[in-house]
């Protein structure tokens, strides 16, 4: 019973603990069964047998806490093994209150609701039961250096915020420090000070304020955004297409603090597989310059990929979707060289990549993709350049870069990306009909394997330059690209926030 009333008062007091319990055993063990209750001071209550066994509990449990994760280990007894799982049943969140009067106590008690445990430094006393720690003294400054800071600490000042106190924070692991005071009185320009403290929600009594200065610290603690849950949504943009210049622009968007839904096709015959998001839909996950994107089987799943800072990519062919997502954007980069189903009508703001599109009649704006001096140029009224069916030079060699099927049936590759090849070199199979490499150079771009193909289908993509070509990033020619998209696209919210037309 002492384990499980120790357990019932740190938690009234949001204080950490772990709980150590034998999960099985074999041969001969001390303890067949047991808990042991760890606090993060190291006190333990309880037992799981004694010895090296609990010493080994003890010091797993402590790293439990500082982890905040659960963990499963085994121990050797000598004539047996006892196998132990950790459960972390409370994590350290610490709120260390500088001041303690009517804002003081209003950020305590809602912090202190939110499972924070309570650190109080004041120079007057201070009557406060949940309160792991009070820390008196004659000033501010001798009692905080009293006052233990880590990265689970969120330091709140509601005192006078005077300039001597602010270095003593400065240099700490806390993840948030606040100071109360008016806009004209901000003393740090450092990320995780904020002065004046809170969210700007026209607060003025002290419970008001203590809400202001809680989400403010929740969304330090949990890295979100302030943004309203609400404006995310109403905020999705949606990017047909998930090949290397939609992933390009989907990444660009991601990275500037966009909520972007990716759709394609059911199975993409993208040959630039290593730098798009296409690879998704065949693999679960595809990650591309350090973002990852991830296939998701209904558009009410793309909350909780957003959440886990990943893209949600959709099959999704014919924009089924927008009855449900009703997006603020919709970029079409299928490259498809013609429409296939994007209108103006769709979202507030329609963009378009490349030839198919006349900007002002199909899509609000499009962007050019062809190589030269006008590519990525913002066009709001007319068309990109006519395809012209012949790829884009580079080191003097355009179509004969480009293989194609040899017949028709089902791709099986031999080769990979980055692998150097000579002309005339196997470099695939469809069916049994092998695939020639038609320059020599390094492979840029393959299918991916099991795709049915029809003869004269683009299967593969080589590069003259070699392996001085960046071939596992996204080309200069699809950040180009991105660049545009991003541009229009913070226009139109900027112009939308003004109250203006685009």
């Amino acid at each position: 019973m002492e384990l499980f009333e120790k357990a019932a008062e740190l938690e009234k007091r949001n204080l950490p603990f772990a709980i150590v319990t034998i999960t099985g055993h074999s041969g001969v063990v001390p303890r067949k069964s047991g808990r042991m209750l760890v606090t993060e001071k190291g006190e333990h209550f309880g037992s799981v047998g004694g010895g090296d066994a609990e010493k080994l509990a003890l010091e797993e449990a402590l790293h439990a806490l500082e982890d905040g994760r659960n963990r499963c280990f085994s121990c050797s007894t000598g004539l047996g093994e006892v196998e132990m799982v950790v459960d972390v049943a409370s994590r350290r969140r610490r709120a260390l209150i500088v001041g303690y009067g009517h804002v003081g106590r209003a950020v305590a008690e809602i912090l202190f609701s939110c499972g924070f445990s309570l650190d109080i430094c004041d120079t007057e006393r201070v009557e406060e039961r949940r309160a792991e720690n009070i820390f008196i003294a004659g000033t501010l400054a001798e009692a905080i250096e009293k006052a233990t800071i880590d990265s689970s600490t969120a330091v709140v000042v509601t005192a006078r915020p005077d300039p001597g106190i602010l270095p003593l924070f400065e240099k700490s692991d806390a993840f948030y420090i606040g100071f109360l005071a008016s806009r004209s009185r901000a003393l740090s320009d450092k990320k995780n000070i904020s002065i004046p403290m809170g969210l700007d929600i026209g607060a003025e009594t002290p419970n008001e304020i203590a809400v202001s200065v809680a989400a403010e610290i929740l969304a330090f603690e949990k890295r979100r955004s302030l943004e309203c849950i609400s404006e995310r949504s109403r905020g999705t943009v949606i990017v047909r297409g998930t090949g290397d210049l939609a992933t390009a622009v989907i990444i660009r968007l991601r990275n500037a603090g966009y909520s972007v839904l990716g759709l394609d096709l059911e199975r993409p015959t993208q040959i630039r597989r290593n730098v798009s998001f296409a690879e998704a839909m065949y693999e679960k996950e595809s990650t591309v310059g350090g973002v990852t994107a991830r296939r998701i089987e209904r558009d009410s799943e793309r909350f909780q990929v957003w959440d886990e800072g990943m893209i949600p990519v959709l099959a999704d062919e014919t924009l089924s979707c927008l009855d449900e997502v009703r997006p603020l954007v919709i970029v079409d980069a299928i490259i498809a060289k013609k429409n296939l189903g994007t209108f103006r009508h769709m979202a507030p703001l329609t963009i378009a990549l490349g030839p198919g599109f006349e900007a002002g009649v199909d899509v609000d704006v499009v962007i050019e993709t062809n190589r030269g001096h006008e590519l990525a140029k913002i066009i709001r009224k007319g068309a990109a350049c006519a395809d012209t069916g012949v790829p884009g030079i580079i080191a003097g060699h355009g179509s004969d870069r480009v293989v194609r099927a040899p017949a028709k049936g089902v791709w099986k590759g031999l080769r990979s990306f980055g692998d150097e090849v000579r002309k005339g070199e196997t470099i695939a199979y469809v069916d049994s009909t092998p695939v020639l490499a038609t320059i020599d150079g390094i492979i840029r771009g393959m299918l991916h394997d099991g795709l049915y193909v029809t003869e004269g289908f683009k299967v593969a993509d080589i590069d003259p330059r070699g392996l001085s070509v960046a071939w596992s990033e996204p080309s200069d020619k699809a950040r180009a690209i991105a660049g545009a998209v991003l541009e229009v696209v913070d226009n139109f919210i900027f112009l939308e926030k003004i109250g203006q037309k685009v």
